[in-house]
């Protein structure tokens, strides 16, 4: 079934909406307020996922829908000319991620809208309002299965304030020391730096930590057909993913090349977008972005990236390794997209994408 809500409608909610926004947060300066966000659609759809019978007593004779990806649809009014879809997403981490940030700012998501891109955000398969089978889980509590039969899950909580590079312990800013280049303590010599960017007063740390108490039930094998279920439907798209959903989206175009408009990763996992034994021909027709922060920039894996990235180039692509201390901006961790200076991280992949990223007819082939 898909959401859909009238442009009367949306642009109403949207009024609506920023009226009370600006009632319930503290804005420091009145001159920063935005006009309100126009959408001419708002849709909810699924992609992805099998129908399957339930397996505990009593309830065999019902179905559930499994492995499917929850997407959510924002259409801006003012849409730019040939405007390409943007996918915002990781690879098991909620799409909530792109949008309000924990003080109460605009996310990344609408931030791009403002620009004219249609925005898809997703709930990957296993988290958020994806959703995941509990049929299992049930069949463990009545003693039916094993424990061994549980699906792996993962709630993060407090400790990604330091694993996620925000501080040296939950809710607490490192040393503002733009000359700190750490590697995650991944190598030797071992050093971690910290930023000091992500809001940390009393009511963004309750936003920030009821997002990273959002539980992941593992979704193996799911995630790519769910993925390039999405892609099909929108058509060639620019693919922004976060850590772990930058190198899925590596992954997916080396494939898939036909629908990618564009690769964004944001300090994607493992310091790189590809493999570093990936074959070129695939990646070599989409141009891709990488961007990284306070530590990323120090690990030992990032010269073989970087090595990677050039021989892409020097096939014939375009792939841009970008630190953001090259460029000034200093002390953001892992996650710049809810940090203070977001909308400076997200000019900085805006101008990349209209420098870079060709319309699909005339993309490399």
């Amino acid at each position: 079934m898909v959401y859909r809500r009238s442009l009367k409608f949306v642009v109403l909610s949207a009024s609506l909406a920023l009226l009370g926004a600006c009632a319930a947060r503290n804005v420091a300066d009145s001159g920063s307020q935005k006009p309100p966000l126009v959408l001419q659609e708002h849709r909810v759809f699924y992609t992805g996922g099998t129908t399957v019978q339930l397996k505990r007593p009593g309830s065999e004779q019902y179905e559930i829908r499994v492995g499917q990806a929850y997407v959510e649809a924002f259409i801006p009014h003012n849409k730019r000319k040939n405007a390409l879809p943007i996918i915002m997403t990781h690879s098991n981490e909620s799409g909530v991620i792109w949008l309000t940030t924990p003080d109460g700012r605009e996310g990344w998501a609408d931030f791009f809208l403002r620009q004219g891109f249609p925005v898809y955000v997703v709930d990957p398969p296993g988290t958020g309002r994806a959703s995941f089978p509990a049929d299992q889980i049930e069949l463990v509590r009545r003693g039916l299965a094993p424990p061994s039969t549980l699906p792996e899950t993962d709630q993060r909580g407090s400790y990604s304030w330091e694993d996620n590079n925000l501080g040296p312990k939950p809710y607490e800013h490192g040393a503002q020391d733009p000359t700190c280049i750490g590697n995650d303590s991944r190598s030797e010599p071992k050093l971690t730096c910290y930023g000091w960017r992500m809001p940390n007063d009393a009511e963004s740390i309750k936003h920030w930590l009821a997002y990273r108490s959002i539980v992941h039930v593992s979704a193996p094998g799911l995630n790519r057909p769910a993925f390039l279920d999405l892609l099909q439907k929108t058509g060639p798209a620019i693919w922004l993913g976060w850590s772990a959903g930058g190198a899925l989206g590596g992954s997916l175009v080396n494939q898939h090349p036909e629908l990618f408009a564009g690769l964004i990763g944001i300090e994607p996992a493992a310091e790189c977008l590809y493999l570093r034994d990936a074959a070129l021909d695939g990646i070599k027709r989409v141009p891709a972005l990488s961007i990284h922060g306070i530590n990323q920039i120090g690990r030992a894996g990032t010269p073989s990236c970087q090595r990677k990235y050039a021989e892409v180039n020097a096939a014939g692509g375009d792939v841009t390794w970008q630190s953001l201390y090259d460029l000034g901006i200093y002390g953001n961790g892992h996650m710049m997209f809810w940090e203070e200076n977001n909308e400076d991280i997200a000019s900085v992949i805006l101008r990349w994408i209209e420098a870079h990223v060709d319309q699909p007819s005339v993309r490399r082939q």
